[in-house]
């Protein structure tokens, strides 16, 4: 497994205590407001400013463990 790879789970990893944090907790208001215009399914799952920005981490930590490894 690569050093990339090893990044990704770890970033991955923090996005998901990070969301689930913001999932289960009240704080700050949301950066889009997720009902105007997504299903509610999608948007109750975004609650607030902390779940939005642990799904980014969870998404850039999954594009980091498949991504190519440089060829020697």
């Amino acid at each position: 497994m690569s050093k990339l790879a090893i990044a990704g789970w770890i970033i991955s990893a923090g996005g998901l205590a990070l969301w689930l944090y913001g999932y289960f907790s009240t704080g700050h208001p949301p950066m889009l407001n997720w009902h105007a215009f997504s299903p509610w399914w999608i948007a109750d799952y975004l609650p607030n400013i902390n779940s939005e920005v642990g799904m980014a981490l969870m998404f850039a930590g999954t594009a980091l463990t498949y991504w190519p490894s440089p060829r020697r």
